[in-house]
């Protein structure tokens, strides 16, 4: 099973880990920088927008001031638990892209900033 182990190494890396840091994590067994895939990141999402969805269906306001109000808060309560145990159970590991070295210019003391 491909599924939270390091693509170099093969160590596996806990569900509750790799959903915590999901951009930054690091291969416990090989310290290469690793990161969730794509894809494995929009299942998630979409399973937890299908999750508040029905839940939203289901708890439909029944009247009342407040009625509209529950059902928000349960569709979000929703999509906020399936979200990550959809990761947890699909979260699929790839390397991180080295992160881009930006120099900033070094001014020397003799060349001013030409203003006249």
């Amino acid at each position: 099973m491909a599924v939270r182990k390091c693509p170099q190494c093969l160590a596996v890396i806990s569900a509750g880990h790799a959903v915590a840091y999901s951009d930054r994590l690091e291969c416990p067994g090989c310290h290469a920088p690793l990161e969730v895939s794509a894809g494995s990141r929009m299942f998630a999402t979409v399973a937890g927008l299908l999750a508040a969805a029905l839940v939203w269906r289901l708890t439909a306001p029944h009247g009342g001031m407040l009625g509209w109000v529950l059902s928000v808060v349960y569709a979000f309560l929703g999509y906020a638990v399936v979200s990550p145990l959809a990761l947890m159970l699909m979260a699929d590991l790839r390397n991180r892209a080295p992160e881009p070295v930006y120099e900033t210019p070094q001014h020397s003391p003799g060349h001013g900033g030409g203003h006249h």
